[in-house]
């Protein structure tokens, strides 16, 4: 025989075996490929996927999706569209840019530890995602006129389906946190941060979502936006309104638990018009009064617990505008924060007033009027409401003397496109990389 016949041989002996190999799914709930990619991706996932499987063919779609890339649209877009854009054209995007925004976040909930996964609320908020996926992709290219109405019907549902979804995984990670202590098992820094990683992610897309199912039911679906508003946006937003009817929300609730709250001074400067004209711009209200209720809830129970009796400094507001930026400095004088717990500020489950415990956790549950310390999630979640439209949100501290909060805005409506997570080769080896331990390469260091 000839040496290219023997060869050739090989070849197609190798080929054979590379046909008969099971094909990876990306799904390592019922992976046959040994060891699986996916379970190894990150160093405590080398147990199975604890997540109910998903049938074959509907997850062959969500793979398929999440190799799409989603369409940020800037408070222009939205503006536009709402103005201009038919049902028709609405439904004809939506259809496909949700499904694509919940893609690749539905792969991601088999990136997390077995402790989370196995958390009953947890797999409720993935299969409540899946039911939207295949909700919206049920319907047909071309929409009926009763398709249309069916549609609205079915982001309506959406709506309801997500609205605990902070909640249920706020549960979800307490107890996955509670069952780690009871075991004597730490919660090491790689697990925090890949945690940390995905809510930022899921919450993000949260946001990106009620975005637009509101914006569509508000324009093209019979719910009644308010005056002025172009679905969620108000076009000339009042940013002193809304810091105004923020403070006032977040006093009545100081005085039912303290029975009484600092008193506020505020300034504003508009440099991009005229330093007496209102500082108005296209924003989603409700992001905003978000933002600036939960820094004033923190600021005035910082300040009531470190005043004494007569002698409660006021909380200093300055609000600036110039051309490209908005920005609202809210300073407190309530002793501010120690360096060393200044990294945990944004983390979920780490409150203003310390680590979340069962005894806090209990006490905010069954109280009947709103805590002035939650479960931890107030400046997470603000800062992302305040990143979602090209913003941020940043404190800085003076241990002992008070505390300065900065909120950034974009002044520009088309200079403030949508951030939203997106699924790439890469995320899987963001969420190895992040779960690695944190190890001192310098002494002392702290973390």
């Amino acid at each position: 025989m000839r040496f290219s016949q023997i060869r050739l041989s090989e070849s197609s002996i190798a080929r054979l075996e590379a046909t008969s190999k099971p094909t990876c799914d990306l799904n390592p709930v019922c992976c046959k490929v040994i060891p699986c990619c996916m379970k190894g991706l990150i160093n405590y996932s080398s147990q199975p996927a604890l997540l109910c499987a998903i049938e074959p063919s509907v997850w062959s779609t969500v793979v398929k999706y999440s190799k799409y890339r989603p369409i940020p649209l800037s408070i222009e877009n939205f503006l536009h569209h709402g103005e201009e854009a038919t049902p028709r054209v609405s439904y004809n995007f939506l259809r496909r840019e949700i499904p694509t925004r919940l893609a690749g976040l539905l792969l991601e909930f088999s990136f997390l530890p077995p402790l989370l996964q196995k958390q009953t609320a947890f797999q409720a908020v993935r299969d409540e995602h899946l039911e939207t996926f295949q909700d919206l992709l049920a319907f047909p290219n071309n929409a009926s006129d009763a398709d249309l109405e069916s549609f609205s019907e079915a982001l309506t549902n959406t709506r309801i389906r997500h609205s605990d979804t902070v909640q249920k995984t706020a549960k979800a990670v307490m107890e996955m946190k509670f069952e780690m202590i009871d075991q004597k098992l730490e919660v090491d820094q790689g697990i925090e941060t890949a945690v940390q990683y995905f809510l930022d992610r899921l919450y993000m897309t949260k946001i990106s979502l009620s975005m637009l199912t509101n914006q569509h039911l508000y324009v093209h679906g019979g719910n009644i936006a308010k005056p002025r508003h172009v679905g969620q946006i108000d076009p000339h937003c009042d940013v002193v309104a809304e810091i105004r009817r923020a403070y006032n929300e977040a006093a009545r609730l100081c005085d039912q638990h303290y029975g009484t709250h600092p008193e506020i001074n505020l300034v504003s400067s508009n440099r991009a018009e005229a330093s007496d004209v209102p500082i108005l711009f296209a924003y989603v209200s409700s992001h905003l009064h978000h933002m600036f209720f939960e820094v004033f809830k923190n600021s005035m129970r910082a300040t009531v617990e470190r005043s004494k009796e007569g002698n409660m400094a006021k909380l200093e507001v300055r609000v600036s505008k110039t051309d490209t930026d908005i920005t609202i400095k809210i300073s407190d004088s309530g002793g501010g924060i120690p360096r060393s717990q200044m990294n945990n500020l944004f983390k979920y489950m780490y409150t203003t007033a310390g680590r979340v415990g069962k005894a806090h956790a209990d006490a905010v549950k069954s109280s009947s009027i709103p805590p002035m310390a939650g479960l931890g999630y107030g400046l997470p979640l603000s800062r992302l409401y305040a990143r979602y439209f090209q913003g941020d949100l940043d404190i800085s501290s003076v241990h002992g003397v008070g505390t300065d909060c900065f909120i950034y805005l974009r002044s520009m409506q088309q200079k403030a496109p949508e951030q939203i997570p997106v699924f790439s080769k890469s995320t899987s080896k963001t969420y190895r990389e992040k779960t690695i331990a944190w190890q001192e390469d310098w002494t002392g260091q702290e973390r």
